[in-house]
């Protein structure tokens, strides 16, 4: 071949490269609108190095940067405790015309829940005009901090000292497990969160499920003032079930709690203003998603108009592109050795892979904050004030070494695809990439039997194993076009990198048998979720009743499906293998 020829055909496969990433990023339309200021929205000023956990407090000029930037955006805010900075809220909310429905945080310390009152009645006495409401207590009877008595002393002791009408927040199941509560607030404020329900619930029934509970809390309470305290959608993190995680969903439930409360009359606060790091050591990836503005401040969607998952997508894309070209050039500057249809596959099979890896890292990066690794560290160190001085530099070096891994088996892919399309040989031996192969195998069981025993806060872990995933499934399968190989001698494992002398032979059997359960396993996972669940075993008593919906959840989670699948793919070469040497 030519050099010309050779540059045409990396310039083809890196412009479709980018397409290809244009076309997944593309804006999706969102019907609905809603071009209103929210009535409020839960205000927790923390940025990224800033948490409760490490007592690592936002100063009042930061406070009061985000108290000015949510003027004209929302009405309001929910505070969740009157201490840790947080004192100066009413103050500067009556600067920019917010009101504040200001809080206290209870738990299982008593000393810190009188400091949280006797803070919460003092700002309330002290700014009237600013507080219109207040919270004594969020989700203490769902985290069993509290008993149901010791919660009511705390808002009675709040009653007997402000004037503001009083409340406790949670979720709406709690109000009907102990109503007694109900009676001592002065308005209800409750939690709905369609994608935490026990029965979760997909955007398109948030409307239909906003009211229902609305309805239903007036029924059982008639003459209480209903606050929604807390109703929002993550944009980042897994799907549980038929709830769907991305910036589609989040906009769409935005905008349908807008519109739907405005008809029927609700009152709600949106969660949250700002994403909150911090959280994903509470709640894994999810937890740190709920803004409608990301850490760094900026609007994640509008309230009109489509929105798009990933603005980036350009400078990610010219990424993927630089990489995938300079792979394949390391190996098709010898161009007389290639044939147009060869060289054409080793440019798109290098491009396919860098996108890959550069959507892995890119999500590796931006999911940082969730990584377990550092959470098991973080439990042998709990409070160390060395650890909490250095976690940040070592969650990062952590994050890259993970790239890093991907990086290195997509080079190590490239390689041999190069090496036998231009010597013709059938394989070349790579002892690492099986290795490393084979970890990645192991590695996948592993985190399917973690999602499935205690999957509640752990991400799926799809863009994480795209690498080894689709580079087997395209190398088998270039294998099969290039060498003319049976699918058994194609795909096994022992074969692809060795010359067929396979490593671990004896593994291909006993690796596809637990691939393949761990695929049964995944979306299992949700059904084993839901059938625990508390509420889900009240309001559906009997086997009868329960299996349809724990069937019916099998197959609701599409990301969940996803890595099923992929666990299928990465058991293929060791099926393969089994199968050849029988």
């Amino acid at each position: 071949m030519r050099i010309a020829s050779i540059l045409v055909i990396l310039f083809v496969s890196a412009v479709a490269s980018v397409a290809g990433w244009g076309w997944f990023n593309r804006p999706v339309p969102v019907a609905l609108s809603f071009d209103e200021p929210f009535p409020s929205v839960s205000f927790a000023p923390f940025r990224r190095g800033q948490s409760p956990i490490s007592q690592t407090y936002p100063p009042p000029q930061q406070i009061e940067e985000d108290l000015k930037g949510l003027v004209g955006v929302a009405k309001g805010v929910r505070t969740y405790t009157a201490r840790e900075g947080m004192e100066i809220v009413p103050e500067l909310a009556r600067k920019y015309g917010i009101d504040v429905t200001h809080s206290a945080w209870l738990g299982k310390k008593l000393d810190i829940n009188a400091a949280e009152v006797d803070a919460l009645i003092a700002a309330a006495n002290a700014n009237p005009d600013s507080i219109k409401r207040v919270i004594v207590g969020n989700e203490v009877l769902l985290r069993q901090d509290l008993k149901p008595d010791e919660l009511i002393a705390y808002i009675r002791k709040v009653k007997a000292a402000v004037k503001q009408p009083v409340s406790y927040a949670d979720v709406w199941a709690f109000y009907l497990r102990y109503p007694q509560v109900a009676n001592e607030v002065d308005f209800i404020t409750i939690h709905i969160l369609p994608y935490w329900e026990d029965e979760p619930i997909g955007v398109e029934g948030a409307a239909e499920h906003i009211v229902k509970i609305y309805r239903l809390m007036q029924e059982r309470f008639p003459g209480k003032p209903i606050l929604i305290g807390e109703a929002g959608w993550p944009t980042k993190g897994r799907n549980r079930g038929p709830a769907a995680v991305n910036m589609e969903s989040a906009a769409k439930f935005v905008r349908t709690l807008a519109k739907v409360s405005k008809e029927n009359g609700f009152d709600y606060n949106l969660v949250e203003a700002f994403d909150q790091p911090w959280k994903a050591k509470l709640e894994g990836t999810v937890g740190a998603f709920w803004g409608v503005e990301d850490v760094d401040r900026a609007v994640k969607f509008t309230m009109s108009g489509p929105v798009q998952d990933n603005p980036d997508w350009p400078r990610h894309a010219a990424w993927a592109a630089g990489l995938g070209l300079i792979a394949a050039l390391v190996f098709l500057r010898r161009a007389g050795d290639y044939t147009p249809a060869r060289a054409l596959v080793l440019a798109v099979f290098a491009q396919i892979l860098a996108s890959a890896v550069v959507w892995q890292a890119t999500n590796a990066w931006v999911t940082r904050d969730s990584d377990r690794t550092i959470w098991l560290v973080a439990t042998l160190l709990p409070g160390s004030k060395a650890w909490l001085a250095v976690e940040p530099l070592v969650r990062d070096a952590v994050t890259v070494a993970r790239i890093a891994v991907h990086a290195v088996f997509a080079v190590l892919l490239v390689r041999v695809a190069g090496l036998s399309l231009r010597t013709g040989a059938v394989s070349c031996r790579c002892v690492w990439s099986e290795r490393v192969a084979i970890f990645y195998a192991v590695m996948a069981w592993v985190a399917t039997l973690l999602l499935f025993f205690n999957g509640r806060y752990r991400d799926i872990p799809n863009v994480e194993y795209l690498a080894p995933c689709v580079g087997l499934a395209l190398w088998g399968l270039i294998r099969v076009w290039a060498f003319g190989l049976p699918w058994r001698q194609a795909f096994a494992i022992g074969q692809m990198f060795s010359s067929g002398v396979p490593a671990r032979r004896l593994a291909g059997r006993e690796m596809a048998g637990v691939l393949m359960v761990a695929m049964v396993l995944a979306p299992a996972s949700e059904s084993l979720a839901l059938y625990l669940g508390e509420d889900f075993q009240a309001m559906h008593a009997t086997l009868a009743e329960q299996a349809p919906l724990l069937a019916g959840i099998f197959f609701a989670n599409g990301e969940m499906l996803v890595w099923s699948a992929m666990l299928a793919l990465m058991a293929l070469p060791y099926w393969a293998e089994w199968r050849l040497q029988k």
